[in-house]
């Protein structure tokens, strides 16, 4: 059996742990009670560290050298034994079976990560399903099926509530810092992945129930627009070859940024050329990112075929979001 730690980054969130760990322990126990729990602190400023120790003593506490956001996991992995890293958000809470749906599929050896499924705080709705890369007028993003909770390739899996191989992680480099500090990271991970012929899976059977932005400080909420756009840019700008005519990308650019100006979101524009001078400035050293046409199209085209499960887990009950779950 592959050994398993659940790995929960954490900045100053003592508010969101009070939640999330007592999950934590019932989903680890109903797997396999020696799976390691770790939080990953990010040097918390709350006294936090008192807390965990006092109230859940069972639980490993590693502070990170710095608050590195999400890229702290490339320091973590390299100081860890188990075979697959199970990455969370603070800002959670887990179905008891969160960590089996998960588990199953990496008794395939080209499966890189697998993602679970999110509902709201108060379980109402999804807000993920799996991820598919979109394109019009030659501008490409992502964005989620939430409708489709069933079994499937994705084209990433959430860095909030995903689980890597670890070596195969450190293979790849681990999150890619032309994304600092947040959003893409994910997405360039497991793109790089389906690159080398591994594979990432959506697993709707593995819930978690996420409180959104909880773990992003509430002022900052603009920032993370601004963060998830550049990242669009910057994922594009890197990795997607540009088969659309000049003229068509740049005057569909444009009129959207003409659109977004009379709307009075003039941040829409500022953001573009930041992102824009920041990627001339870095480029050159990240232009073994850049995927050819036809690379593309077998790429999308291994994410649209089906899931085989294990043969001893292949039924409906294992494909299907569990239904009326409470966390």
């Amino acid at each position: 059996m592959k050994t398993v730690c659940v790995a929960i980054l954490n900045y100053n969130g003592r508010k969101y742990l009070e939640h999330l760990l007592p999950t934590v322990l019932v989903a680890t126990s109903n797997f396999n009670a020696s799976s390691s729990i770790v939080i990953l602190d990010n040097q918390s400023t709350d006294n936090f560290g008192e807390w965990s120790r006092r109230e859940f003593p069972g639980i490993e506490t590693v502070t990170a050298p710095k608050n590195d956001f999400l890229f702290s996991y490339n320091w973590f992995a390299n100081r860890r034994k188990e075979d697959i890293l199970i990455f969370l958000n603070n800002d959670l809470k887990l179905h008891p079976n969160f960590i089996a749906p998960l588990m199953q599929h990496f008794a395939f050896d080209d499966v890189f990560a697998v993602s679970a499924t999110a509902r709201d705080w108060n379980d109402t709705m999804f807000t993920c399903g799996p991820s598919v890369l979109r394109c019009h007028h030659g501008r490409y993003y992502w964005d989620w099926n939430r409708a489709d909770q069933l079994l499937s390739h994705t084209l990433f899996a959430s860095g909030g509530f995903m689980a890597v191989d670890r070596k195969k992680f450190l293979a790849l480099g681990g999150f890619n810092n032309l994304f600092y500090p947040a959003y893409g990271e994910d997405l360039d991970l497991c793109f790089r992945a389906w690159r080398k012929g591994w594979r990432t899976i959506f697993e709707p059977a593995s819930v978690v129930f996420h409180r959104e932005n909880g773990s992003w400080d509430d002022s900052r909420s603009g920032r993370s627009v601004r963060l998830l756009f550049r990242a669009q840019l910057l994922f594009q700008w890197a990795s997607i070859s540009r088969t659309t005519p000049w003229h068509e990308r740049h005057v569909f650019s444009w009129l959207i940024a003409l659109r977004k100006l009379l709307a009075g979101e003039s941040w829409w524009l500022l953001v573009w050329i930041r992102t824009w001078l920041e990627w001339q400035r870095v480029k050159k050293d990240h232009h073994a990112l850049m995927t050819s046409p036809n690379e593309l199209k077998k790429i999308l085209g291994r994410i649209a075929e089906p899931v085989v499960l294990p043969p001893e887990k292949n039924n409906v009950e294992n494909r299907r979001y569990p239904s009326q779950l409470q966390p």
